[in-house]
C-alpha cells in the first residue's frame, strides 16, 4: 500500500498537481528580492480592476510553499497595480487601489536563501505561481 501512495504522490508532483492548484496550469513567474535580517519587505501587491479603477472582485492569493526561514504576511490594503500600456486600465498604476499585499519577514539574525511560492488566482479567473527567491543579508 505505501509504494502504491509513492508512486501517486509522484505522478502528481510530474503533472504539477503536487505544487499547488496554480502549478498545474504552467504559468509560473520568477522574481528574486533582497532582505535585511529581520526586516519586513514587500513580495507581491495586486487586484483585479475595472476599467474606471473600481475593484473588479477579490483575488485569491496564498503561500503554498515556505518560508522556512521567516514569515509571510497576506494582508488586504492599499496596492500599487501594474497593468501594461496597452490595458484600458493602465491609468490606475499611479494610484493606491484596494487590492492584497504579501509581506515577508525573516527570523531575526538569519542571513541567507529563503523563498516562497504564492499560488495567484484572479477575479477574471486568471492564475499563475510566484516563486520568490529571497536573499537575506
Amino acid at each position: 500500500m505505501e509504494y502504491r501512495l509513492t508512486r501517486v504522490a509522484i505522478a502528481l508532483v510530474f503533472l504539477g498537481l503536487g505544487a499547488g492548484p496554480a502549478a498545474a496550469f504552467g504559468n509560473s513567474k520568477t522574481y528574486e528580492k533582497t532582505a535585511l535580517s529581520g526586516k519586513e519587505i514587500f513580495l507581491y501587491g495586486g487586484s483585479t480592476l475595472n476599467p474606471d479603477c473600481s475593484k473588479a472582485g477579490k483575488d485569491d492569493v496564498r503561500a503554498v510553499a515556505g518560508p522556512s526561514h521567516g514569515r509571510v504576511s497576506i494582508v488586504n490594503a492599499q496596492t500599487y497595480v501594474h497593468y501594461g500600456k496597452g490595458d484600458a486600465r493602465a491609468k490606475c498604476n499611479s494610484r493606491k487601489v484596494d487590492g492584497i499585499k504579501v509581506l515577508y519577514r525573516s527570523k531575526p539574525g538569519f542571513k541567507g536563501q529563503d523563498q516562497v511560492v504564492l499560488s495567484i488566482h484572479t477575479y477574471f479567473g486568471g492564475a499563475y505561481r510566484a516563486v520568490i527567491d529571497i536573499k537575506v543579508e
